[in-house]
């Protein structure tokens, strides 16, 4: 029997890959999974292997010793690993299996054009050194592609995102709308924007905030709902109180039902500083919201301006806050939008990428 095993530094990062898992499986494979943490998925084998984000944490090196000796046990065909660390230590035990091929998924490069000098003097030594220990370098965006297929001496190829499913993510009629938001306390004449994000750092919370009071100004019946969490969200749960924000301001948590966050939401809005592919904006076209998000790598593969959203420097918040405006006066505006949006986001479906994947792996077995 045929084995792989997927690595990341992420615990839940299995959901991200569960398609592809399930692809090997009906091909017939041993599916294995390597991440922090107990997860349940496509896989017959879960190990809880301590990496860490940080690549200088002592974690790292027990996280290294555990990878070899699962590798030497199971003798994999292919590793396929995720993100910065979890890529880095899957090539450094790939060398353990004599037959293993090892391809490397960049969920964005940490070095990028505009990104900080301390980025390109960490990230790119380190993904130039373990290039020549890929087999196959997949990127999910344009830019990373023609960088990687410039700097690096491998096989590199490029997928549209990492999959959605489209199937998942639907719009629904007003009348479902209204349902839906009595349910989850909203009315039907509220103006609601969406943020589905985790609270790090260069997810940008902090910008998004600034906007609010001119915001709901401007816009009366204004609602913002935050998804996700992380360890800054504390901090803007306080500052929001401080602020008596909260009768407008909504703090989701994480959530499994985020489908019908995006179904009671009129715009979706992102501020990130850095994305490598942005799937909560292509879950919210397909739920056939209009997009307001930064200009950045990642989005850009996505947001084409004027037709399914606006893409806007971070250096121009009055324009954020104008094209809120523009999409909540101008109906027909607004209504084009959702409907490319719904077409649009098709080309990014999960079938799709699987495809695409699968057309690599075939490559290397």
């Amino acid at each position: 029997m045929k084995k792989v095993l997927f690595i990341s530094n992420h615990a839940g990062f299995s959901k991200f890959n569960a398609p592809y898992m399930q692809y090997f499986h009906e091909q017939g494979w041993q599916v294995d999974n390597a991440s922090p943490g107990i997860e349940t998925g496509y896989f017959d084998n879960q190990y809880d292997v301590p990496i860490k984000r940080n690549p200088f944490s002592f974690s790292n090196f027990k996280a290294l010793r555990m990878l070899k000796k699962i590798c030497k046990d199971n003798q994999y065909d292919i590793i396929h690993c995720h993100t910065p660390v979890g890529g880095v230590l899957g090539r450094m035990v790939g060398h353990v299996c004599k037959k293993t091929k090892v391809i490397y998924t960049a969920h964005g490069f940490h070095f990028y054009k505009g990104s900080s000098l301390i980025d390109w003097l960490l990230w790119y030594p380190i993904e130039k050194h373990f290039s020549k220990k890929t087999d196959c370098i997949v990127t999910i965006n344009h830019e990373d592609y023609e960088l990687a297929k410039k700097k690096f001496k491998t096989d590199v190829r490029y997928i549209s995102g990492v999959g959605v499913n489209i199937n998942r993510f639907k719009p629904c009629d007003k009348n479902t709308k209204d349902e839906l938001r009595k349910e989850y306390g909203f009315s039907k004449d509220d103006f609601i924007l969406v943020y589905c994000a985790q609270f790090i750092p260069r997810k940008n919370h902090k910008f998004f905030m600034s906007l609010v009071d001119d915001l709901k100004e401007k816009i009366p019946n204004l609602k913002i709902i935050f998804v996700g969490n992380g360890k800054l969200e504390a901090n803007f749960k306080k500052q929001v109180s401080k602020n008596n924000q909260e009768n407008f301001i909504s703090f989701m948590g994480y959530r499994k039902d985020v489908e019908k966050l995006y179904q009671i939401s009129d715009l979706l809005i992102s501020t990130s500083f850095q994305e490598g592919f942005g799937i909560n904006i292509v879950e919210g076209m397909a739920t056939g919201l209009p997009v307001i998000c930064s200009d950045i790598r990642g989005h850009n593969e996505i947001v084409k301006k004027g037709e399914n959203g606006y893409r806007i420097s971070l250096s121009l918040p009055n324009e954020y806050i104008n094209k809120i405006l523009l999409l909540c006066t101008d109906k027909n505006l607004y209504n084009s939008i959702c409907e490319n949006n719904i077409r649009d986001a098709k080309k990014f479906d999960v079938e799709h990428s699987v495809s695409q994947m699968a057309e690599i792996y075939k490559d290397y077995f």
